[in-house]
Protein backbone atom coordinates (compact mmCIF):
# COMPACT_ATOMS: atom_id res chain seq x y z
CA UNK A 1 0.00 0.00 0.00
CA UNK A 2 2.88 2.34 0.88
CA UNK A 3 4.51 1.61 -2.48
CA UNK A 4 1.29 2.45 -4.31
CA UNK A 5 0.91 5.66 -2.34
CA UNK A 6 4.50 6.59 -3.15
CA UNK A 7 3.94 5.99 -6.85
CA UNK A 8 0.73 8.01 -6.78
CA UNK A 9 2.51 10.86 -4.98
CA UNK A 10 5.31 10.84 -7.56
CA UNK A 11 2.80 10.84 -10.40
CA UNK A 12 0.86 13.76 -8.89
CA UNK A 13 4.09 15.71 -8.35
CA UNK A 14 5.15 15.19 -11.97
CA UNK A 15 1.67 16.14 -13.12
CA UNK A 16 1.93 19.38 -11.13
CA UNK A 17 5.36 20.14 -12.65
CA UNK A 18 3.99 19.64 -16.17
CA UNK A 19 0.90 21.75 -15.42
CA UNK A 20 2.90 24.63 -13.91
CA UNK A 21 5.41 24.72 -16.77
CA UNK A 22 2.66 24.62 -19.38
CA UNK A 23 0.73 27.37 -17.59
CA UNK A 24 3.81 29.59 -17.58
CA UNK A 25 4.38 28.87 -21.26
CA UNK A 26 0.79 29.80 -22.07
CA UNK A 27 1.34 33.17 -20.41
CA UNK A 28 4.77 33.78 -21.94
CA UNK A 29 4.39 32.68 -25.57
CA UNK A 30 2.80 34.65 -28.42
CA UNK A 31 0.42 31.97 -29.67
CA UNK A 32 -0.60 33.94 -32.76
CA UNK A 33 3.02 33.73 -33.89
CA UNK A 34 3.06 30.01 -33.08
CA UNK A 35 0.04 29.51 -35.35
CA UNK A 36 1.77 31.49 -38.09
CA UNK A 37 4.80 29.21 -37.96
CA UNK A 38 2.60 26.10 -38.02
CA UNK A 39 0.97 27.19 -41.27
CA UNK A 40 4.36 26.91 -42.99
CA UNK A 41 4.47 23.12 -42.73
CA UNK A 42 4.24 21.10 -45.94
CA UNK A 43 3.48 17.41 -46.54
CA UNK A 44 6.80 16.59 -48.27
CA UNK A 45 8.72 17.85 -45.22
CA UNK A 46 6.43 15.96 -42.86
CA UNK A 47 7.01 12.76 -44.86
CA UNK A 48 10.77 13.34 -44.72
CA UNK A 49 10.54 13.81 -40.97
CA UNK A 50 8.58 10.56 -40.57
CA UNK A 51 11.12 8.66 -42.69
CA UNK A 52 14.03 9.91 -40.58
CA UNK A 53 12.06 9.24 -37.38
CA UNK A 54 11.55 5.60 -38.33
CA UNK A 55 15.18 5.36 -39.43
CA UNK A 56 16.32 6.64 -36.04
CA UNK A 57 14.09 4.13 -34.27
CA UNK A 58 15.57 1.38 -36.42
CA UNK A 59 19.09 2.38 -35.33
CA UNK A 60 18.03 2.24 -31.67
CA UNK A 61 16.24 -1.08 -32.18
CA UNK A 62 19.38 -2.57 -33.73
CA UNK A 63 21.50 -1.32 -30.82
CA UNK A 64 19.11 -2.84 -28.30
CA UNK A 65 19.04 -6.11 -30.25
CA UNK A 66 22.84 -6.35 -30.03
CA UNK A 67 22.77 -5.61 -26.29
CA UNK A 68 20.10 -8.27 -25.76
CA UNK A 69 21.94 -10.89 -27.81
CA UNK A 70 25.08 -10.28 -25.77
CA UNK A 71 23.05 -11.45 -22.77
CA UNK A 72 21.87 -14.55 -24.62
CA UNK A 73 18.38 -13.14 -25.26
CA UNK A 74 17.30 -13.93 -28.82
CA UNK A 75 15.07 -11.36 -30.46
CA UNK A 76 14.68 -10.27 -34.07
CA UNK A 77 15.29 -6.74 -35.28
CA UNK A 78 11.63 -6.47 -36.26
CA UNK A 79 10.53 -7.50 -32.75
CA UNK A 80 12.90 -4.93 -31.24
CA UNK A 81 11.48 -2.27 -33.52
CA UNK A 82 7.91 -3.22 -32.57
CA UNK A 83 8.73 -3.10 -28.86
CA UNK A 84 10.44 0.27 -29.30
CA UNK A 85 7.37 1.61 -31.03
CA UNK A 86 5.08 0.13 -28.38
CA UNK A 87 7.26 1.59 -25.63
CA UNK A 88 6.87 5.01 -27.25
CA UNK A 89 3.10 4.50 -27.28
CA UNK A 90 3.05 3.62 -23.57
CA UNK A 91 5.15 6.69 -22.76
CA UNK A 92 2.19 8.83 -23.82
CA UNK A 93 0.43 7.76 -20.63
CA UNK A 94 3.25 7.19 -18.11
CA UNK A 95 5.75 9.52 -16.41
CA UNK A 96 8.93 9.98 -18.45
CA UNK A 97 10.22 6.88 -20.29
CA UNK A 98 9.86 4.56 -17.28
CA UNK A 99 6.63 2.89 -18.42
CA UNK A 100 7.87 2.09 -21.92
CA UNK A 101 11.23 0.80 -20.70
CA UNK A 102 9.63 -1.45 -18.09
CA UNK A 103 7.34 -2.85 -20.78
CA UNK A 104 10.27 -3.53 -23.13
CA UNK A 105 12.25 -5.31 -20.40
CA UNK A 106 9.28 -7.46 -19.43
CA UNK A 107 8.44 -8.47 -22.98
CA UNK A 108 12.07 -9.33 -23.70
CA UNK A 109 12.60 -11.41 -20.58
CA UNK A 110 9.22 -13.12 -20.15
CA UNK A 111 9.87 -16.09 -22.48
CA UNK A 112 13.07 -17.22 -20.73
CA UNK A 113 12.22 -15.66 -17.35
CA UNK A 114 15.54 -13.79 -17.55
CA UNK A 115 14.27 -10.46 -16.35
CA UNK A 116 17.55 -9.17 -14.86
CA UNK A 117 19.51 -9.51 -18.14
CA UNK A 118 16.53 -8.07 -20.04
CA UNK A 119 16.35 -5.07 -17.71
CA UNK A 120 20.12 -4.62 -17.97
CA UNK A 121 19.91 -4.50 -21.77
CA UNK A 122 17.22 -1.81 -21.63
CA UNK A 123 19.10 0.25 -19.04
CA UNK A 124 22.34 -0.03 -21.01
CA UNK A 125 20.42 1.02 -24.11
CA UNK A 126 19.27 4.15 -22.26
CA UNK A 127 22.65 4.82 -20.67
CA UNK A 128 24.57 4.64 -23.93
CA UNK A 129 22.03 6.96 -25.52
CA UNK A 130 22.45 9.45 -22.68
CA UNK A 131 26.24 9.17 -22.78
CA UNK A 132 26.14 9.71 -26.54
CA UNK A 133 24.13 12.91 -26.08
CA UNK A 134 26.55 14.11 -23.40
CA UNK A 135 29.61 13.44 -25.55
CA UNK A 136 28.13 15.24 -28.55
CA UNK A 137 27.01 18.18 -26.38
CA UNK A 138 30.51 18.60 -25.02
CA UNK A 139 32.12 18.11 -28.44
CA UNK A 140 30.08 20.79 -30.18
CA UNK A 141 30.36 23.09 -27.16
CA UNK A 142 34.14 22.94 -27.48
CA UNK A 143 33.84 23.80 -31.17
CA UNK A 144 31.55 26.69 -30.25
CA UNK A 145 33.50 27.70 -27.13
CA UNK A 146 33.29 31.46 -27.66
CA UNK A 147 29.47 31.36 -27.59
CA UNK A 148 29.43 28.96 -24.63
CA UNK A 149 31.76 31.23 -22.62
CA UNK A 150 29.41 34.14 -23.32
CA UNK A 151 26.53 32.40 -21.54
CA UNK A 152 27.20 31.34 -17.96
CA UNK A 153 24.28 28.93 -17.84
CA UNK A 154 25.58 27.00 -20.84
CA UNK A 155 29.09 27.03 -19.40
CA UNK A 156 27.85 25.65 -16.08
CA UNK A 157 25.83 22.89 -17.75
CA UNK A 158 28.78 21.88 -19.94
CA UNK A 159 31.00 21.76 -16.85
CA UNK A 160 28.46 19.45 -15.15
CA UNK A 161 28.33 17.22 -18.22
CA UNK A 162 32.14 17.02 -18.27
CA UNK A 163 32.09 16.03 -14.57
CA UNK A 164 29.44 13.37 -15.24
CA UNK A 165 31.48 11.86 -18.06
CA UNK A 166 34.57 11.92 -15.85
CA UNK A 167 32.56 10.24 -13.10
CA UNK A 168 31.50 7.44 -15.46
CA UNK A 169 35.13 6.92 -16.43
CA UNK A 170 36.27 6.84 -12.80
CA UNK A 171 33.48 4.42 -11.88
CA UNK A 172 34.53 2.14 -14.71
CA UNK A 173 38.11 2.18 -13.47
CA UNK A 174 36.94 1.60 -9.90
CA UNK A 175 35.27 -1.68 -10.89
CA UNK A 176 38.70 -3.00 -11.86
CA UNK A 177 40.19 -2.35 -8.41
CA UNK A 178 40.12 -4.73 -5.40
CA UNK A 179 38.12 -2.11 -3.47
CA UNK A 180 35.12 -2.78 -5.71
CA UNK A 181 34.87 -6.37 -4.46
CA UNK A 182 34.47 -5.09 -0.90
CA UNK A 183 31.86 -2.53 -1.92
CA UNK A 184 29.64 -5.00 -3.74
CA UNK A 185 29.42 -7.19 -0.64
CA UNK A 186 27.42 -4.41 1.01
CA UNK A 187 24.80 -4.35 -1.74
CA UNK A 188 21.51 -6.31 -1.78
CA UNK A 189 21.56 -9.44 -3.92
CA UNK A 190 19.09 -8.12 -6.51
CA UNK A 191 21.05 -4.88 -6.90
CA UNK A 192 24.30 -6.81 -7.14
CA UNK A 193 22.92 -9.06 -9.89
CA UNK A 194 21.72 -6.05 -11.83
CA UNK A 195 25.04 -4.17 -11.50
CA UNK A 196 26.93 -7.29 -12.50
CA UNK A 197 24.80 -7.56 -15.63
CA UNK A 198 25.59 -3.94 -16.50
CA UNK A 199 29.29 -4.37 -15.76
CA UNK A 200 29.53 -7.19 -18.27
CA UNK A 201 28.78 -4.69 -21.03
CA UNK A 202 31.45 -2.29 -19.86
CA UNK A 203 34.01 -5.08 -19.44
CA UNK A 204 33.40 -6.34 -22.97
CA UNK A 205 34.97 -3.52 -24.97
CA UNK A 206 33.69 -4.64 -28.36
CA UNK A 207 29.99 -4.66 -27.46
CA UNK A 208 30.32 -1.42 -25.45
CA UNK A 209 32.13 0.35 -28.30
CA UNK A 210 29.52 -0.88 -30.78
CA UNK A 211 26.66 0.33 -28.57
CA UNK A 212 28.30 3.73 -28.10
CA UNK A 213 28.90 4.08 -31.86
CA UNK A 214 25.24 3.35 -32.54
CA UNK A 215 24.22 5.75 -29.75
CA UNK A 216 26.25 8.53 -31.35
CA UNK A 217 24.75 7.72 -34.76
CA UNK A 218 21.22 7.79 -33.34
CA UNK A 219 21.80 11.15 -31.64
CA UNK A 220 23.08 12.64 -34.89
CA UNK A 221 20.33 11.16 -37.07
CA UNK A 222 17.37 10.47 -34.79
CA UNK A 223 17.75 13.66 -32.79
CA UNK A 224 19.82 16.41 -34.45
CA UNK A 225 18.85 15.74 -38.07
CA UNK A 226 15.28 14.85 -37.13
CA UNK A 227 14.62 18.06 -35.20
CA UNK A 228 16.55 20.06 -37.78
CA UNK A 229 14.04 19.03 -40.42
CA UNK A 230 11.25 20.73 -38.46
CA UNK A 231 13.33 23.88 -37.98
CA UNK A 232 13.90 23.92 -41.74
CA UNK A 233 10.25 23.14 -42.45
CA UNK A 234 9.07 26.07 -40.33
CA UNK A 235 11.63 28.45 -41.77
CA UNK A 236 13.44 28.99 -38.46
CA UNK A 237 16.99 30.28 -38.92
CA UNK A 238 19.69 29.22 -36.46
CA UNK A 239 23.40 28.64 -37.09
CA UNK A 240 24.37 24.99 -37.51
CA UNK A 241 27.03 25.10 -34.78
CA UNK A 242 24.71 26.97 -32.40
CA UNK A 243 21.99 24.42 -33.13
CA UNK A 244 24.29 21.46 -32.48
CA UNK A 245 25.57 23.08 -29.28
CA UNK A 246 22.17 22.88 -27.57
CA UNK A 247 19.97 20.30 -29.31
CA UNK A 248 21.58 17.43 -27.39
CA UNK A 249 21.24 19.38 -24.15
CA UNK A 250 17.50 19.51 -24.66
CA UNK A 251 17.34 15.72 -24.97
CA UNK A 252 19.36 15.35 -21.76
CA UNK A 253 17.11 17.74 -19.85
CA UNK A 254 13.99 16.12 -21.31
CA UNK A 255 15.17 12.71 -20.07
CA UNK A 256 14.89 13.88 -16.46
CA UNK A 257 11.87 12.08 -14.90
CA UNK A 258 10.32 15.18 -13.36
CA UNK A 259 7.19 15.52 -15.48
CA UNK A 260 4.65 13.46 -17.42
CA UNK A 261 6.34 12.29 -20.62
CA UNK A 262 8.67 15.35 -20.31
CA UNK A 263 5.70 17.64 -21.11
CA UNK A 264 6.65 21.19 -20.21
CA UNK A 265 10.30 20.33 -19.55
CA UNK A 266 11.07 19.77 -23.23
CA UNK A 267 9.28 22.97 -24.21
CA UNK A 268 11.16 25.02 -21.63
CA UNK A 269 14.38 23.46 -22.85
CA UNK A 270 13.66 24.68 -26.39
CA UNK A 271 12.70 28.16 -25.22
CA UNK A 272 15.67 28.54 -22.86
CA UNK A 273 18.53 27.10 -24.89
CA UNK A 274 17.57 28.42 -28.32
CA UNK A 275 16.73 31.73 -26.69
CA UNK A 276 20.47 32.22 -26.13
CA UNK A 277 20.81 32.54 -29.92
CA UNK A 278 17.92 34.93 -30.41
CA UNK A 279 15.36 32.37 -31.60
CA UNK A 280 11.88 33.38 -30.49
CA UNK A 281 9.93 31.32 -28.01
CA UNK A 282 7.00 31.11 -30.42
CA UNK A 283 9.24 29.58 -33.10
CA UNK A 284 10.65 26.79 -30.93
CA UNK A 285 7.28 26.07 -29.30
CA UNK A 286 5.93 25.52 -32.81
CA UNK A 287 8.81 23.07 -33.37
CA UNK A 288 8.00 21.23 -30.15
CA UNK A 289 4.27 21.03 -30.97
CA UNK A 290 4.90 19.57 -34.42
CA UNK A 291 7.39 17.04 -33.03
CA UNK A 292 5.03 15.95 -30.25
CA UNK A 293 2.07 15.52 -32.58
CA UNK A 294 4.00 13.58 -35.22
CA UNK A 295 5.75 11.32 -32.72
CA UNK A 296 2.49 10.65 -30.90
CA UNK A 297 0.71 9.75 -34.15
CA UNK A 298 3.52 7.37 -35.11
CA UNK A 299 3.51 5.76 -31.65
CA UNK A 300 -0.24 5.13 -31.85
CA UNK A 301 0.36 2.78 -34.78
CA UNK A 302 1.65 0.38 -32.10
CA UNK A 303 -1.76 0.14 -30.42
CA UNK A 304 -2.67 -3.18 -32.16
CA UNK A 305 0.71 -4.64 -31.12
CA UNK A 306 0.15 -3.54 -27.53
CA UNK A 307 -3.35 -5.02 -27.42
CA UNK A 308 -2.14 -8.32 -28.90
CA UNK A 309 0.64 -8.56 -26.31
CA UNK A 310 -1.84 -7.84 -23.52
CA UNK A 311 -4.12 -10.55 -24.81
CA UNK A 312 -1.22 -13.01 -24.98
CA UNK A 313 -0.16 -12.18 -21.39
CA UNK A 314 -3.67 -12.53 -19.94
Amino acid sequence: MQINQKKISQFVLKLVVSAVLLYLLILKIDWVSVATYLTKMSWPKILLYLAVLLGGMLISAYKWQQLAKFKGLEISLWQCFQLYLTGSFINNFFPSFIGGDTYRAYQLGKASKQFAPAAASVVMDRLTGLLGAMILSLFFALLNWRVILAHQVLLLIMALIALCLLGVLVLGLLTRLPLWKHLVRLMPKKVLEFLAALHEYYAHRKIFASAMSLALLFNLVGLALLNGIIFWALGIQVGVLNYLSVIFLISIVSAMPVSINNIGVQEWGYVTFFGFFGVSGAAVIAVSIVIRILQMLVSFTALPIYLNNRKANS
